[in-house]
Protein backbone atom coordinates (compact mmCIF):
# COMPACT_ATOMS: atom_id res chain seq x y z
CA UNK A 1 0.00 0.00 0.00
CA UNK A 2 2.83 2.80 1.12
CA UNK A 3 5.03 1.40 -2.03
CA UNK A 4 2.13 2.25 -4.55
CA UNK A 5 1.12 5.62 -2.64
CA UNK A 6 4.86 6.54 -3.03
CA UNK A 7 4.76 5.88 -6.66
CA UNK A 8 1.31 7.81 -7.26
CA UNK A 9 3.43 10.46 -5.12
CA UNK A 10 6.44 10.47 -7.68
CA UNK A 11 4.25 10.20 -10.64
CA UNK A 12 1.77 13.33 -9.24
CA UNK A 13 4.87 15.36 -9.13
CA UNK A 14 6.34 14.27 -12.42
CA UNK A 15 2.71 15.38 -13.79
CA UNK A 16 2.72 18.26 -12.12
CA UNK A 17 6.26 19.44 -12.93
CA UNK A 18 5.35 19.05 -16.81
CA UNK A 19 2.09 20.83 -16.28
CA UNK A 20 3.85 23.90 -14.94
CA UNK A 21 6.41 23.73 -17.51
CA UNK A 22 4.63 23.13 -20.28
CA UNK A 23 1.74 26.30 -19.27
CA UNK A 24 4.70 28.75 -18.59
CA UNK A 25 6.90 27.62 -22.02
CA UNK A 26 8.24 30.29 -23.51
CA UNK A 27 6.45 33.11 -22.08
CA UNK A 28 7.89 35.84 -20.33
CA UNK A 29 6.33 36.54 -17.65
CA UNK A 30 5.59 32.60 -16.86
CA UNK A 31 3.69 32.33 -12.86
CA UNK A 32 3.12 35.93 -12.99
CA UNK A 33 0.18 35.66 -15.54
CA UNK A 34 -2.12 33.78 -13.05
CA UNK A 35 -1.64 36.97 -10.77
CA UNK A 36 -1.86 39.52 -14.00
CA UNK A 37 -5.20 37.84 -15.33
CA UNK A 38 -7.06 38.24 -11.90
CA UNK A 39 -5.54 41.98 -11.52
CA UNK A 40 -6.54 43.06 -14.90
CA UNK A 41 -10.31 41.31 -14.13
CA UNK A 42 -10.19 43.89 -10.99
CA UNK A 43 -9.41 46.98 -12.61
CA UNK A 44 -12.39 46.21 -14.97
CA UNK A 45 -15.16 44.91 -11.94
CA UNK A 46 -13.38 47.70 -9.86
CA UNK A 47 -14.31 50.60 -12.08
CA UNK A 48 -17.87 49.18 -13.22
CA UNK A 49 -18.56 48.19 -9.65
CA UNK A 50 -17.60 51.73 -8.17
CA UNK A 51 -18.32 54.17 -10.45
CA UNK A 52 -21.20 53.03 -12.51
CA UNK A 53 -22.99 50.40 -10.14
CA UNK A 54 -21.28 51.53 -7.43
CA UNK A 55 -22.06 49.29 -4.43
CA UNK A 56 -18.37 48.66 -4.61
CA UNK A 57 -17.47 51.86 -3.21
CA UNK A 58 -19.44 50.44 0.56
CA UNK A 59 -16.09 48.56 0.80
CA UNK A 60 -13.07 49.20 1.68
CA UNK A 61 -10.45 48.64 -0.27
CA UNK A 62 -13.10 47.05 -3.11
CA UNK A 63 -9.88 46.53 -5.39
CA UNK A 64 -8.23 44.23 -2.29
CA UNK A 65 -11.92 42.88 -1.59
CA UNK A 66 -12.05 41.50 -5.29
CA UNK A 67 -8.61 40.32 -5.48
CA UNK A 68 -9.19 38.26 -2.50
CA UNK A 69 -12.15 36.14 -4.50
CA UNK A 70 -10.48 36.61 -8.26
CA UNK A 71 -8.06 34.31 -7.13
CA UNK A 72 -9.43 31.07 -5.78
CA UNK A 73 -12.22 31.70 -8.62
CA UNK A 74 -9.16 31.35 -11.42
CA UNK A 75 -7.93 27.97 -9.60
CA UNK A 76 -11.93 26.66 -9.23
CA UNK A 77 -12.47 27.60 -12.84
CA UNK A 78 -8.92 26.88 -14.62
CA UNK A 79 -8.70 23.52 -12.35
CA UNK A 80 -12.02 22.65 -14.50
CA UNK A 81 -11.33 23.62 -17.61
CA UNK A 82 -8.17 21.84 -17.86
CA UNK A 83 -9.16 19.02 -16.08
CA UNK A 84 -12.03 18.05 -18.56
CA UNK A 85 -9.52 17.63 -21.30
CA UNK A 86 -6.84 15.97 -19.27
CA UNK A 87 -8.12 12.21 -20.14
CA UNK A 88 -9.03 13.41 -23.80
CA UNK A 89 -5.14 15.37 -24.40
CA UNK A 90 -4.03 12.59 -22.57
CA UNK A 91 -5.35 9.21 -24.75
CA UNK A 92 -2.13 8.31 -26.40
CA UNK A 93 -0.40 7.89 -22.94
CA UNK A 94 -3.30 6.66 -21.86
CA UNK A 95 -3.46 3.31 -24.52
CA UNK A 96 0.10 2.93 -24.42
CA UNK A 97 1.13 2.66 -20.72
CA UNK A 98 -0.88 1.41 -17.32
CA UNK A 99 -0.92 4.28 -14.65
CA UNK A 100 -3.38 5.38 -12.35
CA UNK A 101 -5.18 7.90 -14.63
CA UNK A 102 -6.96 9.62 -12.21
CA UNK A 103 -3.34 11.37 -11.35
CA UNK A 104 -3.99 13.26 -14.93
CA UNK A 105 -7.08 15.51 -13.72
CA UNK A 106 -5.26 15.73 -10.25
CA UNK A 107 -2.27 17.11 -11.56
CA UNK A 108 -3.90 19.98 -13.16
CA UNK A 109 -5.90 20.64 -9.96
CA UNK A 110 -2.42 20.55 -8.11
CA UNK A 111 -0.46 22.47 -10.52
CA UNK A 112 -3.27 25.15 -10.37
CA UNK A 113 -2.94 25.05 -6.45
CA UNK A 114 0.66 26.19 -6.40
CA UNK A 115 0.23 28.98 -8.41
CA UNK A 116 -3.17 29.86 -6.10
CA UNK A 117 -0.66 29.77 -2.89
CA UNK A 118 2.25 31.73 -4.66
CA UNK A 119 -0.35 34.30 -5.58
CA UNK A 120 -1.84 34.26 -1.88
CA UNK A 121 1.19 35.36 -0.93
CA UNK A 122 1.57 38.44 -3.04
CA UNK A 123 -2.24 39.17 -2.32
CA UNK A 124 -1.27 39.25 1.61
CA UNK A 125 1.39 41.05 1.17
CA UNK A 126 -0.48 43.77 -0.46
CA UNK A 127 -3.32 43.53 2.10
CA UNK A 128 -0.43 44.56 4.41
CA UNK A 129 0.75 47.44 2.71
CA UNK A 130 -2.62 48.58 2.66
CA UNK A 131 -3.44 48.49 6.48
CA UNK A 132 -5.05 45.54 6.27
CA UNK A 133 -3.52 43.35 9.32
CA UNK A 134 -4.19 39.73 9.50
CA UNK A 135 -5.84 38.03 12.58
CA UNK A 136 -5.42 34.79 14.03
CA UNK A 137 -8.09 33.74 11.54
CA UNK A 138 -5.10 33.48 8.90
CA UNK A 139 -3.73 30.15 10.70
CA UNK A 140 -7.21 28.47 9.43
CA UNK A 141 -6.65 29.52 5.85
CA UNK A 142 -4.81 26.55 5.08
CA UNK A 143 -7.60 24.11 6.43
CA UNK A 144 -9.59 25.99 4.04
CA UNK A 145 -7.63 25.58 0.99
CA UNK A 146 -7.34 21.97 1.41
CA UNK A 147 -10.88 21.21 1.59
CA UNK A 148 -11.09 23.53 -1.54
CA UNK A 149 -8.69 21.68 -3.05
CA UNK A 150 -10.40 18.18 -2.26
CA UNK A 151 -13.70 19.78 -3.54
CA UNK A 152 -12.39 20.68 -6.56
CA UNK A 153 -10.72 17.65 -7.07
CA UNK A 154 -14.00 16.00 -7.24
CA UNK A 155 -15.54 17.91 -9.69
CA UNK A 156 -12.53 17.38 -11.89
CA UNK A 157 -12.20 13.98 -11.68
CA UNK A 158 -16.10 13.72 -12.73
CA UNK A 159 -15.67 15.91 -15.81
CA UNK A 160 -12.67 14.54 -16.83
CA UNK A 161 -14.50 10.99 -17.45
CA UNK A 162 -17.69 12.86 -18.40
CA UNK A 163 -16.59 14.63 -20.98
CA UNK A 164 -15.08 10.82 -22.77
CA UNK A 165 -18.65 10.14 -22.85
CA UNK A 166 -20.09 13.42 -23.85
CA UNK A 167 -17.58 15.84 -25.95
CA UNK A 168 -20.04 18.87 -24.87
CA UNK A 169 -19.35 18.49 -21.13
CA UNK A 170 -16.37 21.33 -21.93
CA UNK A 171 -18.11 23.40 -24.36
CA UNK A 172 -20.90 23.33 -21.75
CA UNK A 173 -18.70 24.12 -19.00
CA UNK A 174 -17.62 27.61 -20.30
CA UNK A 175 -20.82 28.22 -20.57
CA UNK A 176 -21.86 26.86 -16.44
CA UNK A 177 -18.64 29.04 -15.39
CA UNK A 178 -19.87 32.55 -16.37
CA UNK A 179 -23.45 31.32 -14.55
CA UNK A 180 -21.46 29.71 -11.49
CA UNK A 181 -19.12 33.09 -11.35
CA UNK A 182 -22.19 35.55 -10.86
CA UNK A 183 -24.21 33.02 -8.44
CA UNK A 184 -20.81 32.86 -6.17
CA UNK A 185 -20.06 35.81 -3.86
CA UNK A 186 -16.76 36.71 -5.97
CA UNK A 187 -17.31 40.32 -6.52
CA UNK A 188 -20.08 40.72 -4.12
CA UNK A 189 -20.53 39.95 -0.36
CA UNK A 190 -23.18 38.05 1.15
CA UNK A 191 -24.79 39.71 5.09
CA UNK A 192 -24.37 43.61 3.38
CA UNK A 193 -28.28 44.08 2.38
CA UNK A 194 -26.38 44.46 -1.13
CA UNK A 195 -28.04 40.95 -2.17
CA UNK A 196 -31.70 40.61 -1.77
CA UNK A 197 -32.48 38.14 1.38
CA UNK A 198 -35.07 35.39 -0.52
CA UNK A 199 -31.96 35.59 -3.50
CA UNK A 200 -29.11 34.95 -0.91
CA UNK A 201 -30.69 31.64 0.73
CA UNK A 202 -30.61 30.41 -2.16
CA UNK A 203 -27.30 31.46 -2.97
CA UNK A 204 -25.80 30.02 0.25
CA UNK A 205 -26.57 26.45 -1.20
CA UNK A 206 -23.95 27.33 -3.75
CA UNK A 207 -20.91 24.99 -3.02
CA UNK A 208 -18.60 28.09 -3.04
CA UNK A 209 -20.72 30.58 -1.24
CA UNK A 210 -19.50 29.16 1.78
CA UNK A 211 -15.65 28.95 0.74
CA UNK A 212 -15.80 32.65 -0.81
CA UNK A 213 -16.74 34.00 2.18
CA UNK A 214 -13.87 31.88 4.23
CA UNK A 215 -11.47 33.91 2.04
CA UNK A 216 -12.98 37.51 2.18
CA UNK A 217 -13.45 37.22 5.87
CA UNK A 218 -9.69 35.60 6.41
CA UNK A 219 -8.27 37.78 4.22
CA UNK A 220 -9.64 40.89 3.90
CA UNK A 221 -11.20 41.53 6.85
CA UNK A 222 -9.15 39.47 8.86
CA UNK A 223 -11.81 37.81 10.68
CA UNK A 224 -13.00 34.78 11.91
CA UNK A 225 -15.92 33.13 9.16
CA UNK A 226 -19.32 33.14 9.88
CA UNK A 227 -20.30 29.31 11.07
CA UNK A 228 -22.59 28.34 8.23
CA UNK A 229 -19.57 29.00 5.75
CA UNK A 230 -17.43 26.37 7.59
CA UNK A 231 -20.53 23.60 7.61
CA UNK A 232 -20.71 24.43 3.78
CA UNK A 233 -17.55 24.58 3.21
CA UNK A 234 -16.90 21.02 4.31
CA UNK A 235 -20.09 19.18 3.23
CA UNK A 236 -19.82 19.76 -0.11
CA UNK A 237 -15.77 19.05 0.08
CA UNK A 238 -16.77 15.68 1.23
CA UNK A 239 -19.44 14.66 -0.73
CA UNK A 240 -18.10 15.92 -4.11
CA UNK A 241 -14.77 14.59 -3.53
CA UNK A 242 -16.44 11.11 -2.70
CA UNK A 243 -18.73 11.46 -5.16
CA UNK A 244 -15.85 11.84 -7.88
CA UNK A 245 -13.65 9.31 -6.31
CA UNK A 246 -16.59 7.42 -6.65
CA UNK A 247 -17.62 8.28 -10.29
CA UNK A 248 -14.09 8.12 -11.60
CA UNK A 249 -13.32 4.62 -10.54
CA UNK A 250 -16.61 3.29 -11.83
CA UNK A 251 -15.98 4.84 -15.13
CA UNK A 252 -12.16 4.19 -15.66
CA UNK A 253 -12.39 0.71 -16.78
CA UNK A 254 -13.98 1.63 -19.84
CA UNK A 255 -12.02 4.64 -20.62
CA UNK A 256 -9.37 3.15 -22.85
CA UNK A 257 -12.15 1.68 -25.07
CA UNK A 258 -14.46 4.64 -25.60
CA UNK A 259 -10.89 7.20 -26.06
Amino acid sequence: MLRRLSRLLLLMQSLVSKELKVRYKRSVLGFFWFLLKPLFSMVVYTIVFTQIIRFGGEIRHFSLFLLTGLLPWNFFSGSLSASTKSLLDNHRLIRSVYFPRVSLPMANVAANAVNLLLSLIVLETALIAFGHTPGFSLLVLPVAMLMFILMTSGICMMLSVWNIYYRDVSQLMDVLLLAWFYASPVIYPLGRGIVPEGLESVLRLNPLSGLMEIFHSILHQGAWPEPWCWASLIVWSVVLFFLGIAVFRRAEPAVVKEL
